[in-house]
C-alpha cells in the first residue's frame, strides 16, 4: 500500500505487532474459551469526546462551510478534525477517547480556497472534557506484511461475520438496537448499512411520504441524529460496520431505478442533472457529494465501529457503466472521492466500494475488494473470485450473496433454509473470509440467525480466514444412497469468456461448476457484450451414456444449438422467430436436447450458432449416479477443514431422510490425527477422537447428515 494511505492516528494499515490470542495458537474445543478469544479486543466502547461551539454566520450554505477544530490531547498534541453543522449557527467535533485525561478545544479555523483563516467563536457548553475510560474497541485495519489479511493494531487478524441489514424494517423503533444485539449474542461482528431514501437514511434525499428533501447542497439533521443512534447501537453491540455512501438505483434509468424521484434530477425543483450518468462528472454533483463526505467523516469519523466507507453499492449497475460503459470516468470519481476521505479521515477508517469485476480501474484506490454473487449455483459461485486475493493483493470477500437466480421454491426461499449454506462453503474457497449473507433480516424472522452464528462459532475455533497456509480442495465421499447426476448452471447473464470445464464424474464439486453457463447468446451478441455463445466439457465416461440437455427458455429471435462429441456434431435444434410484440414473461421450455456418448474421454462443445437469439441451458443430466453427500474444504499438511453437504437437504425447506457415508481425504501424511465432527446447524463440536494414521488416503466414516456437517483434522504433535 502507498504511503498516503497512512492515517495521522489509528493508522489504516497495521504492522502486526504479535498475537494477542497466543493460548488459541493451537486448534482446541473448550467452547468459552473460544469465545472469549474470539471477541479479544472487544470491549464496551466510550462515548466520542465532543465540544459544541456557534460562528458568526456569513451568508451561505453552512454545510458547504470547512471548519476545522482543534482538540487539546492530555499527551500535549494538538489534533485537527474536521467539524460538522448541527443547526442555528453552531458546529461539533468529535474525537476518539484515545488517551487517559482531559481534552480542550482549541482554536476554530475555516478553509477558503489556500488560505486558512482562523474564527472567533463562542463555546456552547464545556470546553474541557476529563476522559477516565478509553475506547477500548480496536479499529480495523490492513497487514502490511500480509495484504490480504484485517488486523487490528496489536497484529490480530479480524475475520469478518455476519450479514447485511442495509435499513430497517420500519423507519421508527428499534430495528438496529434488537438486531445488533442479535448478532453480538450469536459472535456475529459484522455489518452493512445503507444510506437508502427510502428508509430516512440518506441525508441528502427524504422519501416523500417523510417530507421534502433538503435543496441540493444541504443536509437533513434529524436524519444525522438516525445514523447518531445506529452508530452508537453498533458501537454497544460490537458489530464492526460498512457504511454504504451511494447505491446504483439513484443514478440508473433501468436496474431497481430511483432515478424519477432523485431530488438532483433536472426534472425536480432544484434538481439540476439531466442524466443519471452526470453524476460522475457534473462539477457541481462532485461538490455536494463531497460536502456530504465531509459532513460523514466529521459526524461519525471517530468511531473504531465503522470499519470502513463504502463509496458505491454495486456501481456497475448505474448508467454510466451499464448504459455509456465509461469504466475510467467511474474509476476517476472513485480515486478523487478516496483521495478526499483520506485527507479528511484523521482515524484512517478502510475505504471500498462494491463491482463484480475485481479486475475492474474502480477498485485501484480502494483498501479490499468487495463484489456481490447472485448465481444458480451459490455454493460453487461463492468458492470462486476472478482474482485470487494473493493478485490483487488486498483482503476479498463477497459483502452480498442472495438467492435471486436459485432454483428454488418460493416456500424454500421464504423458510430462510437456503441463506446460510453458502457461507459455509464459502469458508473453503479462496478468499478466507465468508461471503455476506443479503438476507439478514430474513435470518431474523426466520428464527435461523442462530445458523449464522453457527459459522462465527466454527471459524473462531478453527481460526479459518487466520490460517494463510491452507488451500482449497475438492474430497471425494462414497455413499450407498446416490442420486443422477445432474450439471446445473452456475452463472446466468454473465460476461465472461466461453468456458472449457473438466468434470469429474465421481461427485466432486470443483468451484470451476460456477462458470457453467445457463445462457448461450449468438456468437456477434458474444462478441459485442461478451456473454458467452459456447462451453466446452471434457468428461471421461465410465460406461455408455445419453446427455439430456434440458432448455428451459428462448428469446424472441430464432436461435440455434448445436452439441458436438469429439468435434463430430451429436445433436442440433433451432427455434423460430416468436412475435415481437410478445411480451408475456412466460418462459419458453423446448423438448430435450439428447447427446449420446459412448465410454471413455470425450470431448463435448454446446455452442449456439444462430444470428441472434439466446437459450436457456438450465442444466445437463449425465445420466450417471453420483453420492448423495459433496464435500469441499481447505488444507494443509498439518490442518484440514472440510464441509459436507447431502445434495438433495441442504435446500430442502421439508424433511429429508438423513445419509451416511465416508470421507476419502488423499494424500494425508502418517501420524496422530486428532478428528473433530461438527454439528454445523448449531457451531457445536462433538466429542473429537484421535487416531494413528499410516499415511495415504484417510476415509472417514461421516455421522448421519441431513442438512450439513463439518469436520476438522488436526496432526498432534509427538
Amino acid at each position: 500500500m502507498r504511503p498516503s494511505h497512512q492515517a495521522r492516528i489509528g493508522t489504516r494499515l497495521f504492522q502486526p505487532a504479535g498475537e494477542c490470542w497466543r493460548s488459541c495458537s493451537r486448534f482446541r474445543f473448550s467452547v468459552l474459551g473460544l469465545w472469549l478469544c474470539f471477541f479479544c479486543g472487544m470491549m464496551n466502547a466510550a462515548g466520542p469526546i465532543s465540544f459544541e461551539f456557534r460562528i458568526v454566520p456569513d451568508g451561505q450554505n453552512p454545510f458547504a462551510r470547512e471548519i476545522w477544530a482543534e482538540v487539546l490531547v492530555p499527551t500535549g498534541s494538538t489534533l485537527s478534525l474536521p467539524a460538522f453543522y448541527c443547526g442555528k449557527d453552531r458546529y461539533a467535533v468529535r474525537a476518539r477517547a484515545a488517551v487517559i485525561g482531559e481534552y480542550g478545544l482549541g482554536k476554530i479555523t475555516e478553509t477558503k480556497g489556500n488560505q486558512t483563516i482562523t474564527l472567533p467563536a463562542t463555546l456552547v457548553g464545556r470546553g474541557r472534557v476529563v476522559v477516565r475510560e478509553l475506547e477500548t474497541r480496536p479499529p480495523i485495519g490492513v497487514s502490511r506484511t500480509e495484504p490480504q489479511q484485517f488486523v487490528f493494531p496489536s497484529g490480530e487478524k479480524f475475520v469478518p461475520v455476519g450479514a447485511n441489514l442495509a435499513w430497517p424494517d420500519k423507519r421508527n423503533g428499534r430495528f438496529y438496537d434488537k438486531t445488533f444485539d442479535a448478532f453480538a449474542r450469536e459472535g456475529l461482528n459484522w455489518s452493512r448499512v445503507w444510506m437508502a431514501h427510502w428508509s430516512g437514511l440518506n441525508l441528502d434525499w427524504l422519501p416523500d411520504d417523510i417530507g421534502r428533501s433538503p435543496r441540493p447542497g444541504t443536509l437533513d439533521l434529524h436524519v444525522a441524529d438516525r445514523w447518531d443512534k445506529i452508530i452508537s447501537e453498533a458501537e454497544a453491540s460490537g458489530v464492526y460496520l460498512q457504511v454504504v455512501l451511494q447505491h446504483h438505483g439513484q443514478y440508473s434509468s433501468k436496474v431497481n431505478s430511483n432515478w424519477n424521484q432523485n431530488p438532483w434530477n433536472v426534472a425536480k425543483p432544484g434538481g439540476f442533472l439531466v442524466s443519471p450518468s452526470e453524476f460522475f462528472t457534473s462539477p457541481e454533483a462532485q461538490r455536494f457529494t463531497m460536502q456530504k463526505i465531509r459532513y460523514t467523516i466529521a459526524r461519525w469519523g471517530y468511531s473504531p465501529t465503522v470499519m470502513a466507507w463504502e463509496l458505491f453499492n454495486e456501481v456497475h449497475w448505474s448508467d454510466a457503466l451499464r448504459e455509456n460503459h465509461n469504466e475510467s470516468g467511474v474509476a476517476q470519481w472513485h480515486a478523487k472521492m478516496a483521495a478526499y476521505i483520506r485527507s479528511l479521515d484523521r482515524y484512517g477508517h478502510l475505504i471500498t466500494t462494491s463491482t463484480e469485476s475485481l479486475h475492474s480501474a474502480i477498485y485501484a484506490d480502494m483498501d479490499y475488494l468487495q463484489p456481490h454473487l447472485y448465481v444458480p449455483n451459490p455454493l460453487a459461485g461463492v468458492r470462486l473470485l476472478d482474482s485470487e486475493p494473493a493478485v490483487v493483493s488486498r483482503p476479498v470477500f463477497y459483502g452480498e450473496f442472495g438467492d435471486d437466480h436459485q432454483l428454488l421454491s418460493a416456500e424454500e426461499k421464504k423458510s430462510g433454509i437456503a441463506i446460510v449454506p453458502p457461507a459455509w462453503a464459502s469458508l473453503m474457497g479462496p478468499g478466507r473470509y465468508p461471503a455476506q449473507p443479503w438476507l439478514g433480516q430474513d435470518l431474523m424472522a426466520t428464527g435461523r440467525l442462530h445458523e449464522l452464528g453457527a459459522v462465527a462459532r466454527f471459524v473462531a475455533a478453527t481460526r479459518l480466514g487466520r490460517r494463510l497456509d491452507l488451500k482449497p480442495f475438492c474430497p471425494a465421499t462414497e455413499c450407498a444412497t446416490r442420486i443422477p447426476f445432474v450439471l446445473a448452471g452456475g452463472q446466468r447473464w454473465k460476461p465472461s469468456p466461453d468456458p472449457e470445464i473438466t468434470v469429474p464424474l465421481d461427485g466432486r464439486e470443483p468451484a470451476e461448476f460456477a462458470v457453467v453457463p445457463m445462457i448461450f447468446v449468438s456468437p456477434d451478441e458474444s462478441k459485442g457484450n461478451g456473454f458467452p455463445s459456447r462451453a466446452t466439457y471434457h468428461f471421461d465416461f465410465p460406461k455408455p451414456a445419453t446427455l439430456r440437455l434440458h432448455i428451459v427458455d428462448t428469446g424472441a429471435a430464432s436461435s440455434s444449438i448445436r452439441a458436438t462429441v469429439d468435434g463430430a456434431v451429436a445433436a442440433e435444434a433451432s427455434w423460430a422467430e416468436r412475435p415481437r410484440n410478445d411480451t408475456d414473461n412466460t418462459s419458453h421450455p423446448q423438448p430435450d436436447i439428447l447427446v449420446p456418448v459412448s465410454v471413455g474421454p470425450h470431448t463435448v462443445v454446446v455452442a449456439n450458432t444462430g444470428s441472434e437469439g439466446w437459450f436457456d441451458l438450465a442444466k445437463i443430466d449425465l445420466g450417471l449416479e453420483i453420492p448423495i453427500l459433496a464435500a469441499v474444504g481447505q488444507r494443509s499438511d498439518r490442518f484440514l477443514a472440510v464441509w459436507l453437504w447431502h445434495r438433495t437437504g441442504v435446500f430442502s425447506s421439508k424433511s429429508t431422510a438423513s445419509a451416511e457415508g465416508t470421507l476419502v481425504l488423499d494424500d494425508v501424511s502418517a501420524g496422530t490425527w486428532r478428528v473433530t465432527w461438527w454439528d454445523s446447524l448449531n457451531g457445536m463440536p462433538l466429542a473429537p477422537v484421535v487416531i494413528n494414521h499410516p499415511g495415504g488416503a484417510l476415509r472417514l466414516s461421516t455421522p448421519a447428515i441431513s442438512r450439513h456437517a463439518a469436520v476438522v483434522i488436526e496432526r498432534q504433535d509427538p
